[in-house]
């Protein structure tokens, strides 16, 4: 089987990166292949040993592709981050559009037969909107539910995928 794991976040810093890791690892052992989407600081790479480079693509924040710190999913990141509350409306188009494009080429180019979404947030919203067809796995954690309060302006957007 062929998944597609997606983290609108650092995979090298983060819980939910280590998380990911962990099913990427699993996966490989049970004769699945994976290709990974995340976010990551700056021109600063990611050291992901379970994953090869070719099998992953990066959105880059502070300059490369988005020009802000990467959101996080907790108020405190263990790197610069931004909260999410804090984006601006053109900084929100900005992130969904930069990662709609980077998922889209990952879809075209992988051809996934599931996708794994790290967090019950943006991304997964923009991956439904994009592929209704492809079957899609959640992993929900409580700093999303924590988003999911304190972003009363995203809450649309989030509930048009439940």
């Amino acid at each position: 089987m062929k998944l597609l794991h997606l983290l609108s976040q650092r995979p090298d810093s983060t819980g939910s990166g280590f998380y990911v890791q962990a099913i990427i690892r699993e996966a490989k052992k049970s004769g699945h292949d994976s290709f990974l989407v995340a976010g990551i600081s700056g021109k600063v790479g990611a050291d992901i040993g379970s994953i090869p480079a070719e099998n992953c693509s990066f959105v880059r924040f502070e300059g490369l592709d988005l020009p802000f710190p990467i959101p996080g999913m907790s108020d405190v990141m263990p790197y610069k981050s931004k909260r999410f509350n804090e984006l601006t409306d053109d900084e929100l188009e900005l992130y969904e559009r930069c990662f709609a494009k980077t998922i889209a080429h990952a879809v075209s180019r992988f051809k996934p037969d599931l996708i794994h979404s790290n967090h019950l947030w943006l991304m997964t919203a923009i991956t439904r909107d994009l592929f209704p067809d492809i079957l899609l796995v959640t992993s929900c954690h409580g700093t999303d539910l924590r988003q999911f309060k304190n972003c009363v302006h995203l809450r649309p957007r989030i509930t048009e995928i439940l």
